[in-house]
C-alpha cells in the first residue's frame, strides 16, 4: 500500500516539474514574480513589489495597494494605464497646466513641470502634442534644463468657443509637436488681457500632452474640467547601440528576438523575430503557424518549422500554399468523377431497366403469354445473340424474302439455323400463328425441318430451326453437282 501512494505521489510531482515550464512561459512577467497591479499587466523588463522583478532600477515601479483601486506608479506621480513590450510604450497620467481669471484681473495658476528621470524614458514625440485650450491663450512648453521653448495661440469670442471639427487650427485650440529626445517638459500659460475681453464665459485656459487618441469633440471650454491627460512615453531596454555579440552580457534581449532602434533618441529595443511570440526580454518561443488559421495563411497542408511553416498545396493543385494555390483540389476531382459515375451508373441502370420493359412489352404483344404454356422453346434475345456472335457474317446462311438466316451454337453445343425476319415486314403473331407455331413445333419427320422455339423478345419474333448440315432442298435438286435428279425417272 505504502508504494502504491509512493509511485501516486511521484507521478504526480513529475506532472507539477512537466507542467512549471509552460506556465511560466504564457507569463510576461519574470517567473516568481507578480505581473499585475490592480487591472495594469506589468510585464518584464518591468517589474513590482520586488527590485529583482525587474531589469534593473530604472524599470522598477510602485504598486499603491492603500487605495481603493490599486495605482502603477512611475516615478513620483505618473499613474501607469498600460505598458506594451510590443511599440516600447507606456500610457501615463500627466498633469494638465491651468490658469483661472476672476473678474478683478486676478488668476489662480498651475504650471506643469515633468521629469522622466535618469532611465530610458522620453516623451514620445511621434504621439504627443502639447494640447491648448482656450481664448486668450499663450501656452509655452521646454524642457527643465532649457535646451529649447515652442508653444503656440489659441483665442476666440463667445460665439466661436464651440469646436465643431476634431483639429485645431489656433481658433479656441492650439497645439504643437514636441522635439525628439524629450525627457522633462515645463508646461505653463499666458495671457494678452488677462481675459478682460472675454467676460464671464470662458475664465480659463488648460495646456497638457494629448496623445493620438484624444479627441477633441469630445472637449467644449465651457464645460472642461481635468486635472490630468493620458500621454504616451517610449522606453528602451538600453541607450546607446546593439552589441554585435548578442551573446554577452551586456545585450539586454532574449532568445530569438532582434534588437531594433528606437527612432526617438538613442538606444534600443527588442522584438521576436518573425515566426516567434512572447516576451522578447524573457526569450520568444516558435509560434505554430498551422493552429492560427486567421493569422497564417494556408490553402493546403500546413506544416510547422521552427519560426516558420510550409504550406503545399493540396494534389492536383500548384502554386504556393501560403499565396494562392491554382488547379483543382483532389475533392474537387473526386466530386466531378463521382458525379459522373454516379451520372453514368444511372444511366446504365435506366437504360438496362428501358431495355427489359421493352422485352417484357415485346414478348407480351408476340403472344408469349399463350406459347409459354405450349411444347415451344422460348429463347432469350441475349441466348439467340450470343449463337450466332451477334449475327456476325461469319455465320450468315442466306436470306430470303422473309428475312435473314445465321447459324448459331447454343449453350449445349446445338447447332441452330436462327431466322431473322426483317422489321420491315412487322410480322404480327395472330392467335392462330402463336396456335399454329405450338403445334409445327411438335412434329417430328426426318423430311421436315424442325423448328426448335422462337424469341419473343423481339419486336419482330426470331425462329429458331434445326440446323441442315448438308445444304437445302433447292441446293440438291438445283445445284450441277446434283446426283437427285439423276435418279428420278421421267414419266
Amino acid at each position: 500500500m505504502i508504494n502504491i501512494i509512493e509511485k501516486i505521489m511521484s507521478m504526480l510531482w513529475l506532472m507539477l516539474l512537466l507542467s512549471w515550464p509552460a506556465a511560466a512561459s504564457s507569463s510576461n512577467a519574470r517567473p516568481g514574480c507578480e505581473e499585475k497591479c490592480g487591472d495594469v499587466s506589468v510585464p518584464y523588463p518591468f517589474g513590482i513589489d520586488d527590485p529583482k522583478c525587474a531589469m534593473d532600477k530604472y524599470f522598477f515601479l510602485n504598486c499603491n495597494r492603500s487605495v481603493s483601486s490599486p495605482q502603477l506608479l512611475f516615478g513620483i506621480n505618473i499613474e501607469v494605464f498600460n505598458i506594451s513590450i510590443e511599440d516600447g510604450t507606456m500610457i501615463g497620467s500627466i498633469w494638465t497646466a491651468q490658469r483661472c481669471y476672476n473678474d478683478l484681473g486676478g488668476c489662480n495658476y498651475t504650471d506643469v513641470r515633468i521629469d522622466l528621470g535618469e532611465g530610458p524614458f522620453k516623451f514620445s514625440d511621434t504621439r504627443n502634442k502639447l494640447t491648448a485650450f482656450g481664448c486668450d491663450t499663450y501656452a509655452y512648453m521646454g524642457d527643465l534644463v532649457g535646451s529649447f521653448w515652442s508653444g503656440c495661440i489659441s483665442i476666440c469670442n463667445n460665439e466661436s468657443a464651440k469646436i465643431t471639427e476634431n483639429s485645431c487650427s489656433g481658433i479656441g485650440c492650439c497645439h504643437t509637436p514636441l522635439p525628439k529626445s524629450t525627457k522633462s517638459l515645463n508646461v505653463t500659460l499666458r495671457s494678452a488681457y488677462n481675459h478682460s475681453r472675454l467676460g464671464n464665459f470662458m475664465p480659463c485656459d488648460y495646456a497638457f500632452l494629448a496623445d493620438e487618441t484624444f479627441n477633441l469633440l469630445d472637449f467644449q471650454l465651457s464645460d472642461y474640467d481635468k486635472s490630468s491627460s493620458n500621454a504616451k512615453i517610449e522606453w528602451v531596454v538600453k541607450e546607446g547601440k546593439c552589441p554585435d555579440d548578442q551573446n554577452s552580457n551586456v545585450y539586454r534581449c532574449g532568445d530569438n528576438t532582434n534588437c531594433d532602434y528606437s527612432e526617438n533618441g538613442e538606444g534600443y529595443r527588442c522584438l521576436c523575430k518573425p515566426g516567434f511570440q512572447g516576451n522578447p526580454y524573457l526569450g520568444c518561443h516558435d509560434i505554430d503557424e498551422c493552429k492560427e488559421k486567421e493569422r497564417y495563411h494556408c490553402e493546403g497542408t500546413c506544416k510547422n518549422t521552427f519560426g516558420n511553416y510550409t504550406c503545399d498545396c493540396p494534389i492536383g493543385m500548384h502554386g504556393d500554399g501560403k499565396v494562392s494555390c491554382q488547379g483543382f483540389r483532389i475533392t474537387t476531382i473526386a466530386a466531378v468523377i463521382g458525379a459522373a459515375i454516379f451520372t453514368v451508373t444511372v444511366g446504365i441502370l435506366a437504360f438496362i431497366a428501358c431495355r427489359e420493359r421493352r422485352k417484357k412489352r415485346n414478348f407480351f404483344n408476340n403472344g408469349g403469354m399463350i406459347l409459354k404454356h405450349q411444347r415451344v422453346r422460348i429463347f432469350s434475345e441475349a441466348e439467340l445473340i450470343k449463337a450466332t456472335k451477334n449475327y456476325d457474317k461469319s455465320n450468315f446462311l442466306g436470306e430470303g424474302g422473309f428475312g435473314s438466316v445465321y447459324r448459331g451454337v447454343l449453350s449445349d453445343d446445338t447447332q441452330v439455323a436462327v431466322k431473322k425476319p426483317k422489321e420491315a415486314d412487322k410480322i404480327r403473331v395472330s392467335q392462330e400463328f402463336q396456335h399454329e407455331m405450338g403445334i409445327v413445333s411438335q412434329i417430328n419427320h426426318k423430311n421436315v425441318v424442325k423448328i426448335l422455339g422462337l424469341c419473343l423478345q423481339t419486336k419482330v419474333p426470331l425462329l429458331v430451326y434445326e440446323f441442315v448440315s448438308n445444304g437445302t432442298l433447292f441446293h440438291h435438286i438445283h445445284s450441277k453437282s446434283s446426283q437427285v435428279l439423276k435418279t428420278w425417272k421421267i414419266v
